[in-house]
């Protein structure tokens, strides 16, 4: 079968890391895959699309729908056509029209109207042949709109993307914290960072690693600048983009993020505190459901973050200072367990296989 992915950009973010995951799943089940989008500079994202076998269309261009680029991936002649629900409808709209391709829409936030051209909830119902949602509480507002096509809840396919490692000791303390650097979702970031030459106080061998784009980065550099020279050495990095986080969830000993980062970090084989907006803690099997259901701090969790923004350091130092007797190992294997049985790469390539069968009428 041939699958066509579009995306507005190749951007870093959650949207992208979904395509890339879904499009090599479905790659490496053998089908014929291919993703078309704007270029935006990342070229080693491309990269880890070609590793797995996916054909990139792209195109230098103001908007996504570039003449150039609709005629390439058109060219493609796809079966199944797989878009977001927002920024790449309109390019995967224009390419059906012209292949007459199945438009499955993915939901990776609440269903929500849009004025501008060919992005109205009434166009993706009417163009759509199937939605599909990673989230609980998403796939229940979807189905409420009573479309008339399958709407489907399909988790993420991640395990095959992340490389687990053994765990680390505790010394050097390594603190990878991943996901955009924004004011909404990521006030316990900013906490940290704010507070990290304090915490290096009463953890000598902390060092922490901040990875992820958005309009605070160059706030984090001076801040980090600042602190680094409170503690007289080097210990806080603030990366930026990085396309590829495995060389860093080797390097740590902990990870703090949200979203899918925070699954991608205890698939990894880390200790992984769950929290962007909301703050989850560390996921455990005992509350991985939990993890899941509020997509690991995104959507709600026990509190708002910017209300107790010291909950980050508290449980950093508590989990350094427990690790011996924390049982940290077992804790560990179990969540990750927990969570490949739920975002289990070959799993979801499966259930998208069915589903593109039931709309081919096969």
């Amino acid at each position: 079968m041939k699958i066509l992915f579009c995306c507005e950009g190749f951007l870093v973010d959650g949207v992208a890391s979904f395509n890339l995951y879904l499009s090599s799943a479905l790659s490496e089940a053998g089908h014929d895959v291919a993703i078309a989008g704007r270029w935006a500079g990342f070229s080693s994202f491309k990269e880890r699309h070609e590793r797995k076998g996916v054909t990139v269309f792209q195109d230098l261009a103001v908007t996504p729908l570039s003449p150039r680029l609709v005629r390439q991936a058109a060219g493609f002649k796809p079966d199944v056509i797989i878009t977001d629900s927002r920024r790449a409808f309109p390019l995967a709209l224009e390419i059906k029209k012209r292949t007459g391709g199945k438009l499955v829409t993915v939901f990776h936030d609440p269903a929500r109207d849009d004025r501008r051209k060919n992005r109205g909830l009434e166009v993706i119902r009417a163009q759509s042949d199937a939605w599909i949602t990673s989230e609980e509480p998403i796939f229940e507002l979807l189905n409420g709109l009573a479309p008339p096509f399958p709407v489907s809840l399909i988790r993420r396919p991640i395990s095959a993307m992340v490389e687990p490692s053994p765990l680390p000791p505790r010394d050097p303390f390594r603190v990878f914290c991943l996901g955009r650097l924004s004011g909404y979702k990521s006030p316990g970031f900013r906490a940290l960072l704010d507070r990290a030459s304090l915490l290096k106080k009463r953890i000598p061998s902390l060092e922490i690693a901040f990875a992820g784009g958005g309009d605070r980065l160059p706030l984090y550099r001076i801040e980090a600048m600042k602190q680094n020279a409170l503690a007289g050495s080097r210990f806080v990095r603030v990366l930026g983009t990085v396309t590829d986080p495995n060389p860093l969830f080797r390097w740590s000993t902990v990870v703090c993020a949200g979203a899918t980062s925070a699954a991608e970090g205890i698939l990894s084989n880390r200790p992984t505190f769950a929290f962007s907006a909301f703050w989850l803690g560390l996921v455990t099997e005992a509350n991985s459901r939990d993890a899941i259901a509020c997509h690991f701090g995104e959507r709600y969790g026990s509190f708002r973050l910017k209300d107790r923004p010291e909950s980050v350091l508290e449980a950093l130092e508590t989990l350094y200072g427990n690790w011996a007797d924390s049982g940290v190992e077992d804790t560990v294997k179990q969540a990750r367990e927990a969570l490949e049985r739920e975002f289990s790469s070959s799993m979801t390539a499966s259930q998208f296989e069915t589903l593109f069968l039931s709309l081919s009428g096969s």
